[in-house]
């Protein structure tokens, strides 16, 4: 069973998930959402590296799994990647607000 989470990384997760709002969804700004991402699964791990006992883990790896991998591929136009990108931010938000 992993520990419960501290106060201080509940915050800095939710100030993650507040500065998704403020950064947006377009492809200029990618690369900032991936550096959070990160983060947030830096602050996960404090926790456990094993998903299965990991809620918050398993959730992200779910997420870069299943969401994130779209976001890399190649598009023609920008407009597509973006519509990725923003289900992936969508999805992050609700992760961390949990």
């Amino acid at each position: 069973m992993t520990p419960a989470i501290t106060s201080s990384d509940k915050q800095r997760l939710n100030d993650i998930r507040k500065s998704l709002t403020v950064i947006g969804c377009k492809e200029s700004s990618f690369l900032k959402v991936e550096l959070l991402f990160y983060e947030a699964i830096d602050i996960s791990r404090v926790y456990g590296n094993d998903p299965e006992q990991n809620p918050l883990l398993a959730a992200l790896k779910k997420l870069e799994s299943d969401q994130y991998q779209k976001t890399n591929e190649k598009f023609r136009k920008s407009s597509q990647r973006e519509t990725y990108i923003r289900k992936f931010v969508s999805r992050f938000k609700i992760i961390l607000g949990r």
